[in-house]
């Protein structure tokens, strides 16, 4: 196989979406906490280029240490070339330096999330295979970074909702993590790895995972139903019992199951996902047509904790 098309392969370029959405998330919910229109899109652009170039240096890194020979998330093991590591840095490179461009706040989450993502996978430090260094990583690289460069962009202050909303997004991105695990239990003892499947078994980790998913996704019905967020999100709430009882059946395979099982949670955690935001922008449509508040200032409380309110430049 070309090493063009290897490289490809390792990206594991289905599963790149997560690495689109959560910055995206953050920009646009900064729209949508303030009612703003759009705002730094060129520099948002930028900011998925980055992302891109990212996600492709830690999946190459990645494939570097690990030398996967079975099931991996949205791919495959075998064929890795010898220049991998290569690779990994210079796309870490081109991350930090597309960031660059886009001001001082984009630089320092990429060159942070750079940082992890080395620290992650190089094998003299390889936190991939320790019990905090792992789940550190994904949660402050996926959890709290990616969505951060997408806010900076939009230069509004930081508010209550939007931290409220990070950390349920921190919760979500570690039950994903944990659950992406689960199948890899010997996978993981052969490397030494000690993660979390390796030091208590599969089923820990899917207890983990529906616990922090759960919380996560009732923390935002709970905000909800207090005013947070628009109350025709509500309408979303069948899609979490769709997502836990995917737990609840995976829990009962054997050993972890297999990869599609942890493919199938990555799914459906999209379209829960999808149609939490996409509820949040139907109320946003039908607040303009309305000519009330609109967004953020238009929930049920509006800013909830009287945060400074900005002033739109329309």
């Amino acid at each position: 196989m070309s090493t063009p098309r290897t490289l490809w392969r390792l990206v594991r370029p289905r599963g790149a979406i997560w690495v689109v959405l959560l910055p995206l998330l953050g920009f646009g919910f900064a729209h949508w906490d303030y009612g703003l229109p759009l705002r730094s899109g060129g520099a948002m652009g930028g900011v998925l280029l980055a992302w891109a170039a990212l996600h492709a240096g830690t999946m190459w890194l990645n494939a570097a240490l690990d030398r996967d020979e079975g099931e991996v998330l949205f791919g495959s093991g075998g064929g890795v070339p010898e220049r991998i590591g290569l690779f990994g840095y210079t796309a870490l490179g081109t991350c930090v330096a597309l960031a660059a461009t886009l001001g001082p706040v984009p630089v320092v989450c990429a060159a942070l999330a750079a940082v992890l993502a080395v620290l992650y996978s190089h094998p003299s430090t390889a936190w991939k295979g320790h019990p905090v260094g792992g789940p550190l990583v994904n949660a402050v690289g996926y959890g709290v970074l990616s969505p951060a460069i997408g806010w900076s962009l939009v230069d509004v202050p930081v508010t209550p909702r939007a931290v409220a909303l990070l950390a349920l997004v921190v919760a979500w991105t570690l039950g994903a993590y944990f659950a992406a695990q689960a199948f890899q239990a010997v996978e993981d003892g052969r490397r030494g790895y000690r993660t979390l499947v390796v030091t208590h078994g599969p089923a820990a980790c899917l207890r983990a995972a529906r616990v922090l998913l759960d919380v996560a996704f009732l923390g935002f019905v709970g905000l909800t139903l207090l005013g947070w967020f628009p109350r025709i999100c509500l309408v979303v709430v069948p899609l979490g019992g769709w997502l836990d009882r995917w737990m609840v059946q995976w829990s009962g395979v054997p050993d972890g199951g297999s990869e599609s099982w942890a493919r199938g949670l990555a799914i459906r955690l999209v379209l829960v996902m999808l149609g939490l935001v996409g509820t949040a922008y139907l109320a946003y449509g039908v607040d303009v047509l309305r000519g009330g508040p609109a967004a953020g200032l238009g929930t049920a409380r509006g800013h909830p904790s009287g945060w400074h309110e900005v002033r739109l430049q329309r």
